[in-house]
């Protein structure tokens, strides 16, 4: 379409009319009443009640709606959603070690390698708590507060295998070692 065809003069005049028409048509002088429900604020627990409106305030269009009784909130027989689901107390979870074994309540640093033993199935080590209880330990008993396994016994150490739970979902792996103490009580 060039600019001096016929049809394009037609959209051209078609498209001026369509603006000028929308622009007069919002030019009304008459004010248009505002559409849809106003929501009343309640009045708190012992305010004074608002009287209700004179007749001639009544000439006027009232486009409000009193609220329907009984439509508040009522919460009661409902779940807080800002309480979690699940109550547990992690610090008492964490200080309750009577569940379990005596040798995953005490953390590696707290037991001490004090001897080994050689029996047909092969060494079994002798670890002594705090208190200065002891155990025996084989390979594959756990032993320590985050879980450890006894990989390795020699006749100077105890190899433990620790599994954290790491970034990204990955477990990190940890040896630690138990050395021998001697009667002394150096290592």
């Amino acid at each position: 379409m060039s600019p001096g065809s016929k049809t394009f003069r037609a959209l051209v005049s078609f498209l001026a009319a369509a603006v000028l028409a929308g622009a007069l048509s919002g030019c009304s002088k008459e004010e248009q009443p505002v559409s849809g429900p106003v929501v009343k604020k309640m009045a708190p627990a012992g305010a004074a009640p608002v009287s209700p409106p004179s007749p001639a305030a009544k000439t006027q269009v009232d486009n409000t709606q009193a609220p329907a009784q009984g439509s508040a909130y009522d919460p009661s027989g409902k779940r807080d959603p800002f309480v979690p689901f699940v109550k547990a107390d992690r610090e008492a979870m964490k200080d309750d070690r009577s569940a379990l074994p005596p040798l995953q309540r005490y953390d590696l640093g707290e037991l001490r390698f004090v001897g080994v033993v050689w029996v047909e199935k092969g060494a079994k080590a002798l670890v002594q708590d705090a208190e200065g209880k002891g155990y025996s330990v084989v390979i594959g008993t756990r032993i320590g507060r985050a879980g450890g396994v006894v990989t390795r016994i020699t006749d100077r150490e105890i190899t433990v295998k620790e599994e954290f739970p790491g970034t990204a979902g990955r477990t990190v792996t940890r040896e630690s070692v138990l050395q021998l103490t001697t009667a002394g009580g150096t290592q």
